[in-house]
């Protein structure tokens, strides 16, 4: 089930990948995003938790800091992280390809952006999917 998640999220990475990818800046991501929802996927199916309503901000900073402020949330409580914007191995092989990803003190996410989303997903272990709007 796993391994199905994970290939299910890196195939529109690959998709959406374009020759420039390994320039990728921080400037996709530096900024306010307003999370409007988590997204859970399990044996139960899919479950979703809407945070549209709230003011739940992570203003990712170009100093390589992540801000994040509003009520508690299924990613981080308010408070300052450090994070990593780029390609790298999302697991501990480095026989795998590097994936695009936001890693936020340890934790890897799979970094997606559809329709006007940030999608950081941790689907591929079991943990949710955060979606964000920029401010």
């Amino acid at each position: 089930m796993k391994r199905i998640l994970l290939i299910l999220m890196i195939i529109p990475t690959l998709i959406s990948c374009s020759k420039n990818d390994d320039s990728n800046s921080d400037n996709e991501i530096v900024g306010k995003w307003k999370l409007i929802r988590a997204e859970f996927y399990g044996f139960e199916g899919e479950n979703s938790i809407n945070y549209s309503d709230k003011d739940i901000i992570y203003n990712f900073k170009s100093n390589g800091t992540l801000k994040v402020t509003g009520e508690e949330n299924a990613g981080y409580p308010s408070g300052e992280y450090e994070y990593f914007f780029g390609k790298d191995y999302l697991g501990g092989n480095t026989n795998d390809p590097k994936t695009l990803l936001v890693k936020i003190n340890t934790s890897k996410w799979i970094y997606n952006f559809i329709d006007g989303e940030m999608i950081l997903g941790q689907s591929y272990v079991d943990g949710p999917n955060l979606v964000f709007k920029k401010e």
